[in-house]
């Protein structure tokens, strides 16, 4: 059996590197659709499930939302990297669909850092002015730090349109890593979407371990899941950012596992994190499953909305 890649045909028990570009896109594909799913679940629990009145819950849906959209690019990355046919190259020659395809990534994969941003103001002012936590992170400052988070972004998206629809770029297939691609480097969508957001959240991160370590302050609820979100997020994204920061020369195979399929299991951990660490979302599994099995004598006392 064989699959059609680049100009080759890619015979699974001759060659190791087709072979192994099949195995990793297809784990990358798995790992997206889970991912996809997983956000996309977060995401209804928080809007049906609990009152979306706390800020916190805003941060938290922002970041599933950006898990959402990473992971939905992540789907066709990896059965691209099967083979050109699913990213609308056939033959090398890119469609419509393979020009919408290379804007996303250039743009929305770089949501996952800037996403992080007003999680992490939130727990910087949190932890350095506790008393005034409440009057500064309101509900309109919480939705105009994520406007601002997503401006970049937005920008992005319709600078790399423009320019392509004036002809100022191309869209091309790239063989090594086999996806679309636009036909230049684009520096200001590292700078301002990758390397700033992922450098002040390490940096604020830092800022909050000092002061609680300095004044032995206790780890709160949130503080702990936001915490897991934000490490998780930072070793995820790490090896892409060092390596374009850096130009680290790297094998195919190496370049594939560090920054591309460990970027997008991301989708997948930061969900798990909230679900798992989240109180809310063990009564609410504790209640269905005591009503399903009939063991809960009081299933008022699993309240998700006191």
């Amino acid at each position: 059996m064989g699959y059609v890649i680049s100009n080759h045909t890619c015979v699974l028990q001759t060659d190791p590197v087709c072979s192994f570009r099949i195995i990793n896109g297809s784990i990358l594909s798995v790992i997206s659709i889970l991912g996809l799913l997983l956000s996309a679940f977060e995401i209804y629990f928080l809007r049906s499930k609990i009152r979306l009145a706390a800020c916190q819950n805003l941060f938290i849906m922002n970041v599933a939302v950006s898990d959402l959209l990473v992971s939905a690019v992540g789907i066709f990355r990896g059965l691209g990297i099967i083979s050109e046919k699913f990213v609308g190259a056939q033959n090398n020659t890119a469609n419509d669909f393979c020009i919408l395809y290379a804007i996303c990534v250039a743009s929305l994969t770089n949501s996952g850092t800037l996403a992080l941003l007003p999680l992490t103001v939130d727990r910087l002012v949190a932890v350095t002015f506790p008393l005034r936590h409440a009057y500064v992170i309101t509900t309109k400052s919480s939705l105009s730090l994520i406007f601002l988070c997503w401006l970049p972004l937005v920008a992005l998206l319709l600078y790399d349109t423009i320019e392509y629809k004036i002809g100022a770029i191309a869209i091309d297939f790239n063989e090594r890593y086999h996806r679309c691609s636009l036909g230049r480097d684009s520096p200001i969508a590292h700078i301002s979407a990758l390397f700033v957001p992922f450098l002040l959240v390490l940096l604020m991160y830092i800022i909050m371990l000092v002061i609680i370590i300095k004044n032995k302050r206790r780890f709160g609820q949130f503080l702990a899941i936001s915490s897991g979100i934000i490490v998780s997020s930072l070793l995820s994204y790490a090896p892409t950012i060092i390596a374009i920061a850096w130009s680290v020369p790297m094998s195919y195979e190496v370049s594939q596992i560090l920054t591309v399929t460990l970027y997008y299991v991301n989708g997948i951990i930061n969900p798990m994190v909230y679900f798992v660490a989240h109180p809310r979302t063990q009564q609410y599994v504790g209640r269905k499953m005591g009503k399903d099995r009939k063991v809960s004598k009081h299933p008022t006392s699993f309240n998700v909305n006191p």
